[in-house]
């Protein structure tokens, strides 16, 4: 068994690799049509090839191109309304006769669209239908029976691939811009910087060390944007210690309750490190683990306070 999956491996590989040797300028083509298109690309395929247009449309999303799918058949029945002038459609068919797509494409040419086709066959009928056509060409099945959509699904994505990351490159889409698009996924947040995640001075109460602890709670209870602390600054301009919500009410609930007009540097904790804005978000996870800390305070190239970092911004719960 374990021959015949490396088997299949290597038939897969193979067929990507004269893929390679195939493509024509039509990649190029439809990637500059891309880059040019004021509307979106619509991708779209029937069965197994629907499921490859999915994941081609989400790169493409996530690399910077706007893209959505569509089912042809929902098409047909009233999903047409989600294409408008201007975009740009995808079709996905190894064989270039899939009826519902003909359809689709058909219906969709009253709208002034450009149709591209990636298929096996550049003499199809959707071949002869579409304005572009990148032709992955006849391909064997790794299907013992030479039946199962395998290898040529395969070889769909790959080109899938191919042109996102041509339309990627092209557009100068950066790290930042990748960042922006995955705000929530770890590869994203590490592109970030510190300076993007923090909360900043106008959203943090700044107190002198000698501001009475009364003060200091109606400062952190009144702030616009509760964030639960105050930053206590110094002559330096530097912050010298944290008071935060949390403390204020372990010392209310003591056996011995503070004297409210202490001043905040008697019961502020002193910062245990700062981090600069520019650093990554990588950074700061590195030190939220090292002194096993909730905030830091973040400093400019300058050296003044801009801000404050949260763990709870930066570390999701375990």
């Amino acid at each position: 068994m374990l021959d015949r999956a490396r088997a299949i491996l290597r038939h897969e590989a193979a067929a990507l690799e004269a893929l390679s040797n195939r493509i024509d300028q039509s990649i190029c083509k439809l990637a500059n049509h891309i880059l040019t298109s004021p509307g979106v690309v619509v991708v779209c395929g029937i069965g197994k090839s629907r499921l490859v247009g999915k994941k081609i449309s989400a790169t493409l999303a996530s690399t910077g191109t706007r893209s959505i799918t569509l089912d042809p058949v929902d098409a047909l029945h009233g999903d047409l309304g989600r294409v408008r002038p201007g975009d740009l459609i995808l079709a996905l068919s190894n064989s270039g006769e899939t009826a519902e797509i003909m359809q689709l494409i058909c219906a969709a040419r009253q709208l002034s669209v450009i149709v591209a086709l990636i298929t096996g066959r550049a003499s199809s009928p959707l071949a002869q239908a579409a304005d572009v056509i990148l032709d992955i060409g006849p391909i064997e099945e790794a299907c013992a029976l030479g039946l199962a959509p395998t290898t040529s699904t395969t070889a769909m994505l790959a080109v899938g691939d191919a042109l996102a990351l041509l339309a990627q490159e092209r557009r100068g889409f950066s790290r930042h811009d990748f960042a922006r698009l995955h705000p929530a996924g770890s590869l994203g947040r590490g592109l970030l910087t510190v300076r993007e995640v923090m909360w900043p001075l106008d959203s943090i109460p700044m107190l002198r060390p000698n501001t009475p602890l009364s003060i200091a709670l109606l400062s952190i209870c009144g702030a616009p944007r509760r964030t639960g602390v105050a930053a206590i600054v110094g002559d330096s301009g530097r912050v010298t210690g944290l008071l935060t919500g949390q403390a204020i009410s372990r010392l209310v609930e003591s056996a011995a309750a503070p004297d409210l007009s202490d001043p905040v540097e008697r019961h502020m904790l002193h910062p245990t490190t700062w981090i600069p804005g520019h650093a990554s978000l990588n950074e700061a996870v590195q030190l939220f683990h090292r002194y096993g800390i909730d905030l830091i305070p973040v400093y400019d190239e300058q050296e003044s306070f801009i801000g404050l970092i949260f763990r709870q911004d930066v570390l999701r719960p375990t």
